[in-house]
């Protein structure tokens, strides 16, 4: 469903699948977040593996922690949109986003250490999600009172 927000943009209400309950642009993030978060502390060696690499258990733990950085940014920017928190969800998904892009920063930052090829793929997996979270901050509520 296509709606128009107080500031005349255009928004997108994204049907959820499991429910007939429409879902808001900074919800869908959160699942999407919490989603990813499940699969790297439940699977961290299936990325690396897919990138034709052996992981390493300090690799395997890495990725478990990004996991559970995911799983836990997710999860807080779901709850605040339940809650209809307005100051937490333009909270947590800026705090998605600057995760996301630091990600990026030092993912391009290590290039000489970890190789052209798999340092710009982090960096750009990274800035899809800091696109996604821009896109979320972007139909996020806006307040009626000082956040």
């Amino acid at each position: 469903m296509i709606v128009r927000t107080s500031r005349g943009a255009v928004a997108a209400r994204v049907p959820c699948t499991l429910s007939s309950v429409p879902i808001t642009r900074c919800e869908a993030m959160g699942w999407l977040r919490s989603a990813v978060g499940v699969a790297l502390v439940t699977a961290p060696r299936v990325p690396m593996r897919l990138a034709n690499q052996e992981p390493t258990a300090a690799d395997t733990l890495l990725m478990r922690t990004i996991g559970i950085r995911d799983l836990v940014l997710g999860l807080g920017t779901v709850a605040a949109v339940r809650a209809g928190d307005h100051g937490d969800i333009r909270r947590w998904i800026a705090a998605g986003l600057a995760s996301d892009s630091l990600d990026a920063a030092t993912s391009l930052a290590s290039r000489r250490s970890i190789g052209t090829r798999d340092s710009v793929s982090a960096a750009l997996l990274a800035l899809a999600f800091a696109c996604g979270d821009v896109w979320a901050y972007r139909d996020r509520p806006q307040s009626t009172k000082q956040d």
